[in-house]
């Protein structure tokens, strides 16, 4: 086979992973709803003919990491050819939680398959049992939505009318239809890109590249990983749920390989923190990309030196019908906590204290309309910075939804969004502010929420103090009442929802 010289692979890197970036691009200017148009609750990714993911945008880490299973599982159930694109979001073939719909695309250069083109978005809704579909008490996956295994969404260029008519069960159903129109189209823009891209560098130099690039960030990683004292670390963190939900990972580091065990962690609960298997692998995956240099490029070659061993049916690995919904978004932010809190032990001056620890997901919506939101909080102080202050961390990576599209778009009323100031952990560098968030209902509506960080606080190390726990806030003209972190109520018109998100631990002796 063909090598590349040094230059020629950096410029087709950086041509490869611009497909990406351009498919997020397409989706978010194409979609109907805000919380894609707006946060940019979505990822995009490209893969080979082989299934080895070759590059992705810097989108959302939950998504991404799961991308691969996802792939296999579509590619193994539907054997997509030319013209076609499939679907899914079942937690268990692949996906997160409903709400995050997959759509895949094989892609041909006359006949030959030179690989895929894959996008993954968060619906405000999925027919779930509450508006959103993520409610704060589900215990099985039929509550949270409607499921959808590997299936032709696109069959030879036609939209599969059965996938649409499925899609109409579910509230604001124009809204979600015009979501997956663009998830088609971003597709269809990847796999134009992706054609174009081969032809101007040829066949040849692509299949070097695509060997090359994978075994220099191999390499890469290797090297890495190398530079760490060969050790084994223990570590064990707990998700607030009716009990304390013991999450355990021991880590070893042997000469230019890691191997994370989660054994010790619980078995899967009657209730939605439960993380599907590729939701553990995508956590691991962040904690890995933490720790490569910027230039590494992201692909499959940085996978190949991590081993891991995850229990079944623990709850970070669980069996179906389990719900799933808060695993994805919650579970997957302490799983990331946790592992820093191990390699902690072992290079403390490169780990930060710990940030807020939740996506903070608030639902609003009716039969009329559903409002989705995650709201940022504060970051944990590292040995050479202060946290930053109101910012989504971690697992999370989208945007919030600007005051005026809210209120433009739903019957809501924003009263605060503001700093939460002294919810940092102080220290010689202090955590950084949670957020403050309030929302007025407008119309009677059901509110979900599913966060964490509200028993148990955001750690400081060497001696920096711990930030402040979350709070929710139901708020009448008479009364303030205090809302557990995971829930589902009636709110009246009138009424307000406040979250006040936990603040990062400090570092260092304030």
């Amino acid at each position: 086979m063909k090598e590349l010289k040094p230059t020629e692979l950096e410029v087709m890197k950086h041509a490869f992973t611009a497909i990406p970036e351009q498919m997020g691009a397409a989706l978010q200017r194409s979609a109907y709803s805000p919380n894609i148009k707006e946060r940019k609750d979505e990822s995009c990714a490209l893969f080979t003919a082989e299934e080895e993911m070759i590059a992705q945008a810097e989108h959302i880490p939950v998504h991404l990491g799961a991308m691969p299973k996802a792939l296999k599982s579509a590619v193994s159930t539907c054997q997509p050819k030319k013209g076609d694109q499939v679907i899914l979001n079942d937690p268990y073939s692949g996906g997160t939680h409903l709400p995050d719909i997959t759509v895949i695309k094989p892609v041909f250069l006359q006949d030959q398959l030179l690989g895929y083109v894959v996008n993954r978005a968060h619906h405000s809704d999925i027919g779930g049992d509450t508006p959103g579909s993520m409610p704060g008490d589900s215990e099985s996956l039929k509550e949270e939505g409607i499921i959808i295994s590997p299936k032709l969404l696109v069959d030879a260029g036609k939209i599969n009318q059965d996938v649409i008519d499925l899609l109409q069960k579910s509230r604001s159903s124009r809204e979600r239809i015009g979501d997956i129109r663009a998830q088609i189209g971003a597709n269809q823009k990847g796999a134009r890109e992706f054609r174009k891209t081969v032809e101007k560098f040829g066949l040849e130099d692509y299949d070097a590249f695509k060997d090359q690039v994978m075994r220099y960030s191999e390499k890469r990683t290797r090297t890495m990983i190398e530079e760490l004292p060969d050790t084994i670390v223990d570590s064990e963190d707990f998700m607030e749920w009716k009990r304390d939900v013991k999450l355990k990972v021991q880590i070893e580091i042997d000469e230019d390989e890691m191997i994370f065990d989660f054994s010790g962690t619980d078995p899967q609960v009657k209730g939605n923190i439960n993380a599907p298997k590729p939701v553990t692998y995508s956590a691991v995956y962040y904690i890995l990309r933490c720790l490569l240099p910027e230039d590494v490029p992201v692909n499959n070659g940085c996978y190949r030196p991590v081993e891991m061993q995850i229990p079944e049916g623990s709850v970070l690995n669980p069996e179906p019908p389990a719900a799933v919904s808060a695993g994805n978004v919650e579970t997957s932010q302490r799983v990331v906590e946790l592992i820093l809190r191990g390699l902690f032990e072992i290079i403390p001056e490169r780990i930060p204290a710990e940030s807020q620890g939740t996506m903070n997901n608030l639902i609003i919506g009716s039969e009329d309309f559903t409002y989705y939101e995650t709201i940022g909080g504060g970051a944990g102080a590292s040995s050479s910075n202060k946290g930053e202050s109101g910012v989504h961390v971690h697992m999370t990576n989208t945007k919030n939804t600007p005051i005026e599209s809210i209120e433009n778009e739903y019957p809501l009323r924003v009263r605060a969004y503001k700093l939460r100031k002294g919810s940092g952990g102080k220290g010689k560098n202090p955590g950084g502010e949670g957020i403050v968030r309030e929302i007025e209902l407008l119309d009677d509506a059901e509110v979900s929420l599913q966060s964490e960080r509200r028993r148990r606080a955001p750690k400081g190390v060497e001696g920096g103090r711990d930030g402040s726990v979350g709070r929710n806030l139901k708020i009448s003209k008479d009364k303030i009442e205090e809302l557990d972190g995971k829930v589902t109520l009636k709110v009246n018109a009138g009424e307000s929802i406040r979250i006040e998100t936990p603040g990062g631990g400090g570092w260092g002796e304030p």
